[in-house]
């Protein structure tokens, strides 16, 4: 267990030595079009999949799973 412990913090010390304090927060923007776009598609792809799905189990064969 020490010998796991210590591995940890040496796979960790370089993780420490890079960190640095942010002045401030990066303040990101995105277009609204963009994330509606994106909406739609994963929504849409989301329930396509579930059609999919229900299609599949609706049309198969009794016996068949």
């Amino acid at each position: 267990m020490k010998k796991l412990l210590s591995a940890l913090f040496l796979l960790l010390m370089p993780v420490f030595a890079l960190a640095q304090d942010a002045k401030e927060p990066p303040v990101e923007h995105a277009s609204t079009g963009v994330v509606v776009v994106f909406l739609v598609l994963f929504i849409g792809s989301i329930a396509l999949y579930g059609v999919y799905l229900w299609w599949r189990a609706r049309s198969a064969k009794p016996g068949e799973e």
